[in-house]
């Protein structure tokens, strides 16, 4: 292999890495900005008079 194609195969490579973290990037966005929606916008709170745990 030439020196060429060993420094093709580097920048190959670390495009690949960086492909993967932009991906990881992007789905961390979304999934914190889903989060955030989610509280805001989902159902009011319970006033604490219900309990989680089934009655016995």
């Amino acid at each position: 292999m030439s020196a060429g194609g060993r420094g093709q195969a580097v920048c190959r490579r670390l495009g690949e890495h960086l492909e993967i973290l932009g991906l990881r990037a992007v789905l961390l966005t979304y999934w914190g900005t889903t989060s955030v929606l989610a509280r805001r916008c989902g159902k009011p709170e319970a006033d604490g008079g219900e309990s989680v745990r089934p009655k016995r």
